[in-house]
């Protein structure tokens, strides 16, 4: 098995390549985690040195604050209207002048509590060497030595920078005091009168303490574990904190094993400089590489085993695909790319042996339906194994619970075909179910019984009512003669419920159809209309017979069609007959005429020629009316017959009127004024005349005899029904089919197919 499977799959088998797939897959995270590894030294680098930014920022807002509260203080001071006199007033001083300088050291004692970033302030004057604090006025040399003296800097130095012009100078920080009153401060210097720097008069001098500065960078000192560096305007290094290690170099940015950052005050021209050894920041770095990395390479052997397992359950299901077709399919020698172009291959050639047996299924469908159908209609089906999926398979579905059944009768379709031929009956038959069946939205199926019947099986919802079911039976007959000019008798059924109901409902119909001989030509029967009929007996008495025997003897053709008339309107007017008893009794009527004719020692073939068979009619008749119109003639001619061999002048008239209509019959404008207006008399003379003489009216007369030639000709396979229409006096088709169908009971069409079968 092994061998077949690498001579058939000759490239790289799925699993293999699933595992590729799945160990690229873990690349791809894997290899932005690279990437972002690789940078994340400068983004702690970044990190710290924005945090270190946003400290030392900090710092430069509050110190720049706080001397922006000293520069105040100052111009209170260097603006104080008796400082220009007290800066002119020499040494010694009089008494008036000391008394002077004792009321501004009262007025520097109101600013000494401004500020605690100001440690202490003094004015030192020249002229007179005074120095005035808050709280002492003294000489130079006794405040030098005893309150304030600077540790780098002698008494001289000290002075000479008191007497230099200076512009908010600042020194470096410096211890100045003795014993416990010692302290580091940042000292700003502002020679006085303001402006003056070639000769100055004396100097405004601030202590600024160093501890509070110190107390503001203790925290980017505790975080950074650095130095922090202060340089004023001029760059000399003001004042500094932290590791003490720490050197500054000239240019920051040149600072080696070092980080720096700075940011510089467009206040005060200061610029506050972070230094971090590299040391202390790698430490930390390195300790998130270290586990970065850790966590990579645990990635890669956990991600190894993890794709190793998917590919191996993925696979699993292919194998089986596999050694399933293989045990199935039979040996071939063809090669395939791997087992996913086998299995394609494998669901390819399934699927088009599939759809080839659905191709033949689906041929046969219509015959699976068309024989399905009958079955259902005649109650040959089994009922508990008609499922939904059966019916769905033969494309049919009954969803709604009421049923309807309609008969279609096809009696002349000659308006359609354009021959006789079997294929174009299956043609108006077809149409006839199509259109029967997409007329409606309802589930309609139609099925074909014989050449001219067509049954339609309709599904009805529960708020369809039945009226609505009888008006589309309407509308379906009313389409078919006025759009494909095919005359039809339709039967329709009740509403049942049920479709085990089909073939009472196909029962239903045909007995409908059966009353189509008492409908008087009506299209749509209605077995709601019939079923009630309960006739079964007919009334002939032997006395009626008699009279009618006697009365057609004396050629009476008034009282012969009185006698059958009565006998007609007893037996069919309030209580109907069934279609078997209303033949019969017409069956009898033939009968007695024919007993007269041989009471009169007649023939048939004397009065009426070679003719069909009387009896033959009976059965092909479309309607009572029509046997009752044949009947009546039938005895009105054998009344004529015997009128004319008494030679009455009446029935000579008569039978003048009857040679003209012999003659005249094909002329289309042959009717009761034309022959009125030839023999000279009144249209009502004329109609009473031939009624009374000849027991029929004109009409009937006339139709009769173009009846009889019609059928002649239609006996003639060489003309059409139109043709034959013009040759016995009907300017259109559609008028002779109907007198044809109103006399005989069927269409032209189906006369001629009778004959011809």
């Amino acid at each position: 098995m092994l061998s077949n499977r690498r001579k058939k799959f000759n490239r790289m088998n799925v699993f293999a390549t699933l595992m590729i797939s799945y160990i690229l897959v873990l690349l791809i995270p894997l290899s932005i985690g690279g990437g972002l590894y690789s940078q994340v030294e400068g983004i702690m680098i970044e990190n710290a040195n924005n945090a270190n930014s946003a400290l030392i920022e900090q710092v430069k807002q509050v110190v720049d604050g706080r001397l922006e509260e000293m520069g105040q203080l100052a111009r209170h001071i260097y603006t104080h209207p008796q400082l220009p006199s007290l800066l002119r007033h020499p040494s010694p001083l009089a008494g008036k002048q000391s008394y002077d300088f004792i009321q501004f050291k009262d007025e520097l004692e109101r600013f000494s509590s401004i500020s605690t970033f100001i440690s202490d302030f003094y004015v030192y004057f020249h002229n007179s060497d005074t120095v005035l604090t808050p709280a002492m006025k003294t000489n130079s040399r006794l405040f030098y030595s005893n309150i304030y003296g600077y540790e780098q800097m002698s008494y001289e130095q000290w002075l000479e920078t008191l007497q230099e012009g200076q512009f908010n100078r600042f020194l470096p920080s410096a211890s100045i005091g003795q014993g416990i009153s010692q302290r580091n401060v940042v000292t700003y210097i502002q020679s006085l009168p303001l402006g003056e720097r070639t000769a100055p008069a004396g100097a405004l001098v601030f202590l600024i303490n160093e501890q509070e500065i110190q107390q503001l960078m203790a925290e980017i000192i505790k975080a950074n574990n650095g130095a922090l560096f202060i340089k004023d305007a001029t760059g000399q290094v003001l004042l500094r904190t932290g590791d003490p290690g720490i050197e500054l170099a000239e240019d920051a940015a040149k600072q080696k094993n070092t980080m720096t950052v700075s940011t510089l005050s467009l206040q005060s021209g200061w610029e506050y400089i972070s230094v971090v050894p590299n040391d202390v920041f790698w430490d930390k770095v390195n300790i998130v590489k270290m586990k970065a990395f850790s966590m990579l390479i645990l990635c890669l052997v956990a991600g190894g085993f993890v794709c190793s397992l998917m590919s191996y359950r993925a696979y699993r299901p292919v194998k089986e695909i596999i050694q399933s077709i293989g045990s199935r399919k039979p040996h071939e020698e063809k090669q395939y790319l791997d087992e996913y172009d086998y299995i394609k291959s494998s669901v390819i050639h399934s699927m088009e042996k599939h759809q080839e047996l659905e191709g033949q299924l689906l041929k046969q469908t219509p015959v699976i339906r068309t024989n399905f159908l009958i079955r259902l209609l005649k109650g040959y089906v089994e009922w508990d194994q008609l499922t939904p999926e059966t019916l769905t398979f033969m494309g049919i579905s009954f969803p709604h619970p009421y049923f309807g059944i309609i008969l279609i009768r096809l009696d002349d379709a000659s308006g359609f075909r354009r021959g006789d031929t079997e294929s174009e009956w299956a043609l108006i038959r077809f149409v006839a179910g199509k259109i029967s069946e997409e007329m409606t939205s309802l589930p309609s199926y139609s099925v074909e019984m014989d050449k001219h019947t067509i049954a339609v099986i309709t599904n009805l919802p529960l708020e369809h009512s039945r009226q609505e079911y009888y008006e589309w039976a309407e509308r379906l007959n009313s389409i078919l003669e006025e759009r494909f000019r095919t005359l039809t008798t339709l039967a329709v059924s009740e509403v049942h419920t049920g479709a085990h109901s089909i073939p009472t409902g196909l029962k239903e119909c045909t007995k409908a159809l059966d009353y189509s001989i008492f409908a008087n030509h009506k299209s749509v029967l209605l077995y709601e209309e019939v079923k009630n009929t309960k006739g079964v007996y007919y009334n002939f008495p032997l006395e009626t017979e008699v009279k009618l025997i006697n009365a057609t003897k004396s050629g009476d053709a008034a009282k012969a069609i009185e006698v059958i008339r009565n006998l007609y309107t007893s037996n069919f007017e309030g209580n109907q007959l069934t279609p078997e008893l209303g033949k019969l009794l017409f069956s009898n009527l033939i009968s007695t005429l024919f007993k007269l004719l041989n009471t009169l020692s007649l023939q048939y073939e004397d009065i009426f020629g070679q003719t069909r068979s009387p009896m033959s009619k009976l059965w092909e008749v479309g309607s009572i009316e029509e046997l009752y119109q044949d009947v009546v003639a039938m005895y009105e001619q054998v009344c004529m017959h015997v009128n004319t061999h008494r030679g009455d002048p009446a029935i000579l008239m008569l039978e003048r009127m009857k040679t003209y209509i012999n003659e005249q019959y094909a002329n289309p404008m042959l009717s009761l004024a034309y022959m009125a207006e030839q023999f000279q008399i009144t249209p009502q003379y004329l109609s009473t005349f031939f009624k009374k003489n000849a027991g029929v009216t004109l009409t009937d007369y006339l139709a009769q005899v173009r009846l009889k030639h019609a059928k002649a000709l239609l006996r003639n396979d060489d003309h059409t029904i139109a043709a034959i229409a013009m040759k016995v006096g009907y300017s259109s088709d559609i008028g002779f089919t109907r007198m044809f169908k109103k006399y005989e009971g069927i269409t032209p069409g189906r006369y001629k197919e009778m004959h011809k079968s």
